[in-house]
């Protein structure tokens, strides 16, 4: 009688709906940075013009979105490697 095959564990491939899903969580907290700088900036006595807070607040939401992007897409990678050593649980040295 023949051995029974190996079977191997389900590749996990990328999925690029939950990186979108992270990036929208993502602006989501930046859009919360921008209004919470925005309140901040109201009451200060600095005259600044709308265009460069328009622009700031920009920022803020991208870079919310885009670590969120590169978190997300990490993650992802790490779980579907084949490699021992992404799968290992270390400790705090």
């Amino acid at each position: 009688m023949l051995p029974a095959p190996r079977s191997r564990p389900p590749r996990l491939t990328f999925d690029p709906i939950k990186v979108l899903a992270a990036m929208g969580c993502g602006a989501a907290i930046g859009v919360l940075v921008a209004a919470a700088m925005h309140r901040i900036m109201l009451h200060t006595p600095a005259d600044l013009p709308l265009t460069r807070l328009k622009a700031f607040y920009g920022i803020l939401v991208s870079s919310g979105a885009l670590a969120a992007f590169a978190i997300e897409s990490i993650r992802q990678l790490q779980v579907g490697s084949p490699e021992a050593d992404y799968h290992r649980r270390r400790g705090i040295r």
